[in-house]
């Protein structure tokens, strides 16, 4: 198994990357938007938005670069080229590295509603890129 940078599709990854901020913009803004301030203290997602400062979007920009990278790495070096090895691989490592990784953090906070809409948005976006870039293959 060997990770080759120069054998990934980085129009695959632009779009995962371009798909995942657009996903995640609709679950944080939209979908999940009051329950997410709330579960922060905010009174309501105008509010709450209003407290997050600016760089924040570019570290989750940052982020969804590495995450689309490093599935794409993942999956060329697997040989994953279909939806039903993109879905078994992206739940394998939603839930035990999302999963792993989010909910301690959280815990600590007390914030558990908190935790329980980011892991939702970590775990499904991950089902998104793994599935965008094994189509793309």
């Amino acid at each position: 198994m060997g990770f080759e940078f120069g054998a990934l599709n980085w129009l695959a990854i632009l779009a995962s990357i371009i798909v995942g901020q657009v996903f995640l913009t609709v679950w944080f803004a939209v979908v999940f938007a009051d329950p997410w301030a709330k579960a922060y203290g905010a009174a309501d997602k105008a509010a709450h938005a209003k407290d997050i400062p600016g760089y924040t979007y570019g570290i989750g920009l940052i982020c969804m670069i590495l995450l689309s990278v490093g599935l794409a790495l993942f999956q060329n070096a697997l040989g994953i080229a279909s939806i039903g090895g993109a879905l078994a691989s992206g739940l394998l490592i939603a839930i035990c590295f999302c999963g792993a990784t989010i909910l301690p953090g959280y815990a600590f906070l007390r914030k558990i509603d908190a935790a329980l809409i980011a892991a939702g948005s970590q775990m499904s976006v991950i089902l998104v890129v793994s599935i965008i870039l094994a189509l793309w293959k």
